[in-house]
């Protein structure tokens, strides 16, 4: 496989803000044998505009109904044929014009299934406050110093390589996660397929917010979906640490943070009516509050001082929904039958239907 056929899926939701810049990067590729797929998941503002200026130069459709990020993926999936799919978000572009042809020699290894690059914000001061709070409270693996390649556990489904007969064999995206974690489900499956999954720090991408996290009030609903996908994961898979989740730093951190933020409102629902029935414990409940804000304020250490401050009530906003979401969630995937037997058996299905 010297010089493998590749194909660029781009999904996109009200893009009209970075859809160009995305697009323009992989058209600026010297890779010789690449298709681009773009698929328009009913975007209400001028991503059609900007899909119209590419005419002749990109395969585009329109989903008939808003789908979410996986169900659109396995469809540009299924009108895309290389042996190698990149799979980039709408917000993110190519910073190298070389990106794909070095992307490529990680798969002339045959264990590897996927390959993720490095995301980077190059002027992440310029970005607008809320962005540079958000990506401190998320925890957002950008602008590592390391260079190196190094096996992960899951890949983010960013700006990452697939080979294509690894993602047909686990039956592609988990069209049950609308919009958060079907990078991390997918990880899972291709690990348990017995593929390794690579991050290569050269490989870098620019990464940007778009149009579904250019406001504060969609950034903290992402919260919420963040943890009803990672609710699914949990039910399912458990906590991930047997698919290798401790081996990577930054996603340990992430993992733990988390968890902590899971356990937010349980502990509050505990030590409200601790402190009414018992004298000693009424400090507790504001002192796990000023822990949690240092918390977040430690997150932001690295930014200005009115960001660091706002970080604190923002922090604790994000807890709250994150806590509520994953816990009702979490009893949603139960009761909705959304097993783990069920999963793992819709996927054997799959699996054991793929004709390579």
């Amino acid at each position: 496989m010297l010089t493998p056929t590749i194909s660029v899926l781009v999904p996109v939701y009200n893009g009209q803000d970075t859809l160009a810049r995305c697009i323009d990067s992989v058209l600026a590729q010297d890779y010789p044998q690449m298709e681009l797929v773009v698929i328009d998941d009913c975007s209400t503002d001028a991503t059609a505009e900007v899909l119209a200026r590419y005419q002749g130069r990109l395969r585009a459709f329109r989903n008939e109904r808003n789908s979410g990020i996986a169900k659109t993926y396995n469809r540009a999936l299924a009108e895309s044929h290389g042996e190698i799919v990149l799979m980039l978000a709408s917000d993110c572009s190519l910073i190298a014009s070389d990106y794909l042809a070095r992307l490529v020699r990680h798969f002339a290894e045959p264990t590897v299934g996927a390959v993720a690059g490095k995301a980077v914000i190059p002027h992440f001061e310029s970005a607008t406050r809320t962005e540079r709070i958000f990506a401190r409270l998320n925890i957002l693996d950008i602008n590592d110093p390391d260079t190196g390649v190094h096996q992960v556990n899951f890949v983010e489904v960013r700006c990452d390589g697939f080979r294509r007969r690894v993602l047909d064999a686990v039956g592609g995206l988990n069209e049950d996660l609308f919009r958060s974690n079907e990078d991390q489900d997918l990880s899972i499956r291709i690990n348990r397929q017995g593929y390794k999954l690579l991050q290569d720090n050269t490989l870098e991408f620019e990464l940007g917010f778009g149009g579904t996290e250019d406001s504060l009030g969609k950034l903290l609903s992402k919260q919420g979906q963040y943890a009803r996908g990672q609710a699914y994961i949990t039910v399912n898979y458990g906590v991930g640490s047997r698919d290798g989740l401790w081996t990577n730093a930054n996603r340990k951190r992430r993992a733990l943070h988390r968890m902590t933020q899971v356990a937010f409102l349980p502990l509050i629902a505990v030590l409200i009516p601790a402190g009414l029935l018992w004298k000693p414990t009424r400090l507790a409940l504001p002192a796990a509050v000023v822990a949690r804000g240092w918390h977040h304020s430690r997150l932001a250490a690295d930014l200005s001082l009115a960001e660091r401050a706002a970080a604190v009530p923002l922090g604790l906003c994000c807890d709250i929904i994150y806590s509520a979401s994953f816990i009702w969630s979490a009893v949603l995937w139960v009761i909705e039958g959304k097993s783990a037997l069920n999963r793992e058996r819709r996927r054997a299905d799959a699996a054991e239907s793929y004709k390579p």
